[in-house]
């Protein structure tokens, strides 16, 4: 079976996807401090569509070439703000509508996979020894965790990320017709395709 990469076609492609609108989808990052992980959400936050990143506290910003190395320029694709304080950045997006959720297990968090997850929404993502600040996880709207099924209770807070939004993207694209941020399809369209 022939592979699908072609370094012209993906070029190609990014462009169009650069101009493509992306969902009510936004990240928060409390307190990372790992470039390596920083880089790798970025490349998970543009596989997935989000629209803007939060860096908060001293989560490291781009440009830094640890950062690039592990995000392939998917800092130049994601939108991207420093905001010193973490619950100022979840305040903000509350006031315009956005539910926040946590990803971080607590007493009351619920597993991934049976929660009902809004649009417009951002996660939360924290240090990855000392998880999301007692104040940010206060004002969110809720928490979520990932179930786990082996010895350890965590995944790296990169890794985390990805499933989450791969979640996030999947159960939005069952919501029906159109997805959140996908644009109506007219008959013509669905036509051309056939």
């Amino acid at each position: 079976m022939p592979r699908k990469r072609r370094i012209d076609q993906h070029r190609a492609d990014a462009d169009l996807r650069r101009q493509r609108e992306r969902p009510q989808l936004s990240l928060i990052l409390d307190n990372i401090r790992s470039l390596n992980n920083v880089g790798a959400i970025f490349r998970a936050a543009d596989g997935f569509g989000v629209r803007k990143i939060f860096l908060c506290g001293i989560t490291p910003s781009p440009p830094r070439p640890e950062i690039e190395k592990i995000s392939l320029g998917a800092e130049l694709t994601t939108e991207w703000q420093h905001v010193e304080d973490p619950a100022m950045a979840v305040r903000v997006l509350q006031n315009e509508g956005v539910t926040v959720l946590a990803l971080e297990q607590t007493q009351d968090s619920s597993s991934l996979y049976d929660v009902e997850l809004p649009h417009p929404l951002a996660i939360v993502l924290g240090h990855e020894v000392v998880g999301i600040d007692e104040q940010v996880l206060f004002l969110c709207d809720g928490s979520i965790e990932i179930p786990m099924f082996g010895a350890k209770h965590s995944h790296n807070v990169a890794t985390s990320c990805g499933i989450v939004l791969f979640e996030v993207r999947r159960h939005w694209l069952t919501l029906g017709d159109p997805p959140p941020s996908e644009p109506a399809r007219s008959q013509s369209d669905v036509e051309e395709q056939q």
